[in-house]
């Protein structure tokens, strides 16, 4: 059996040598051609790919900690896609040219085989990377300004999540400016007629100093001010509601309207909006593996059926969502639960960025994309992400509006609402929320009461 050469000799078509060059081809564009003893050929197949290797290990020993941020940028993302695409057609060219120099492919050949399942191998190994960046790419649009996401009656529910986003003028510089995001959990379900933000938590981050703080709102929070000065007479947990609604007499919409009322309740600017779905945070949190939580003391509510004593739990879903919405157990209430989902999301975030998330991604981008809307353009995620990411949330500032900040009383019909201290709520919003570089910014974006 002759080795081919270049002097126009026939290659054997059976040439057991031809899917072992091929094979090392696999392993590194230009080995098989070495092998061959094709020197140029090894060469010219080798050097690109060393060079984007080389640069690719240069990027990343400077920028891993930002690789999570770079893989929420969709421009990234595409050159990703391209680059994927590029490095898949030049190893299919290696494969197959160190195979046909030795012994050609041929069907029927046993070698012709063994070298296409090296190709099926080498397209599966790069279509996976490409469908992840695919699935980013698709769920960053959905949940974005704009987009599809947090299931479509949920996000009918209030109108859209472009409805009430800042103008491209107002929104803030992520790498420099304070940043507050109006978190909102809405219990949606099927059949529903309403759908009230009982959970409204304000997370702030301060990119610079890496600062970050959380404060709940009470959702029976009766009388908060409106951004046009009146007065809105009803609990605080429907008013993103009834804006939807009511769009002439609340011509802010419901996000916009709710966004400006609370921004004005802490006397900040409210620059984002996200609604997450109660239901799809139960498969967002088991996508991830679950999350470690220390519980302070024990809990027993037994309207839910939950009990849990005091002490580390790892938590999946269900059990999460249980934690969070727990609030009739002794010693338990609206205030205490709304600490508990406070510590929750810090855990989902610590979670997040644990580095071990690969082999959940899938079901993660699934459960993110029907579970949370947001007024944040898509080229603003990344630079939000990457302020996350600077923030420390073990050591965020936690704050509950609470008594005496708010004072219990009846209103219209008997309901039990909380009457503001508007002055208080103020303060603290202000002292957590704000730094000496934005507090004069923030305090003109405000309107005071």
């Amino acid at each position: 059996m002759r080795r081919p050469g270049n002097d126009g000799s026939r290659p054997s078509r059976t040439n057991p040598r031809a899917p072992l060059a091929a094979l090392l081809s696999f392993l590194f564009p230009g080995l098989g051609q070495a092998y061959n003893g094709d020197g140029l050929i090894a060469v010219g197949l080798a050097a690109p790919v060393v060079f984007v290797a080389v640069v690719a290990a240069i990027l990343f020993s400077f920028a891993w900690s930002t690789l999570v941020v770079r893989l929420l940028d969709v421009r990234f993302l595409v050159g990703l896609l391209a680059l994927d695409a590029v490095l898949l057609a030049w190893r299919l060219v290696a494969i197959l040219q160190a195979h046909a120099r030795r012994g050609g492919l041929h069907p029927g050949q046993w070698t012709t085989y063994l070298t296409a399942a090296l190709v099926v191998l080498t397209i599966a190994m790069h279509a996976l990377p490409g469908w992840y960046a695919a699935a980013v790419i698709d769920t960053l649009g959905a949940v974005a300004q704009g987009g599809g996401g947090g299931n479509g009656d949920l996000r009918d529910a209030f109108g859209g999540n472009a409805d009430g986003a800042p103008a491209p003028s107002d929104m803030p510089d992520p790498t420099r400016e304070r940043i507050n995001v109006l978190l909102v959990g809405i219990d949606w379900q099927p059949g529903r007629g309403e759908h009230l933000t009982d959970t409204m938590l304000v997370v702030s981050i301060d990119p610079v100093s890496g600062r970050s703080a959380m404060i709940s709102v009470p959702r029976d929070l009766y009388g908060a001010r409106l951004p046009d000065g009146r007065t809105y007479n009803a609990k605080l947990n429907s008013l993103l509601v009834i804006a939807t609604i009511n769009r002439q007499e609340y011509p802010l919409g419901g996000v916009g309207t709710l966004k400006a009322a609370i921004g004005k309740l802490l006397g900040v600017r409210i620059d984002y909006f996200a609604a997450i779905n109660l239901p799809g945070f139960q498969r967002a949190v088991d996508s991830i593996g679950g999350i470690d939580i220390v519980v302070p003391r024990a809990i027993n509510d037994p309207t839910v059926g939950f009990r849990m004593d005091a002490g580390l739990h790892h938590m999946d879903g269900a059990t999460a969502l249980a934690y969070v919405r727990s609030r009739k157990g002794a010693g338990d209430n609206d205030f205490t639960r709304a600490a508990r989902q406070q510590e929750v999301l810090a855990a989902i975030r610590a979670r997040l960025t644990a580095g071990n998330l690969l082999t959940g991604l899938p079901a993660l981008l699934a459960s993110v994309k029907t579970t949370i809307s947001t007024d944040v353009p898509s080229d603003q995620i990344p630079l939000l992400a990457q302020a996350v990411e600077r923030a420390n949330m073990a050591t965020a500032e936690k704050a509950v509006i609470q008594p005496p900040l708010v004072r219990p009383d009846t209103g219209p019909g008997g309901a039990y609402i909380l009457v503001p201290d508007f002055t208080a709520i103020m303060a603290l919003g202000r002292r957590l929320m704000t730094d000496r570089a934005s507090a004069v910014a923030n305090s003109a974006a405000s309107p005071t009461p």
